[in-house]
């Protein structure tokens, strides 16, 4: 793995673990509604999620 790469799934493991830890305290967002907080968060991790599975996508695909 390189070291982009690394680092590309470092921050998307990170971004789930706020995601997660955020939802997991808040009503708000429990219920699909993100707070002003939330809403960020959740959405940092959903693009760093698309991301990831893009790179990943595109690798299976190279010969």
């Amino acid at each position: 793995m390189s070291r982009d790469r690394d680092n590309e799934f470092i921050a998307y493991m990170q971004a789930f673990e706020a995601s997660t830890t955020h939802l997991g305290a808040c009503t708000a967002c429990q219920d699909d509604q993100p707070c002003d907080v939330g809403e960020p968060v959740h959405s940092e991790f959903i693009a760093r999620q698309d991301a990831w599975t893009n790179r990943v996508r595109a690798e299976r695909k190279q010969p």
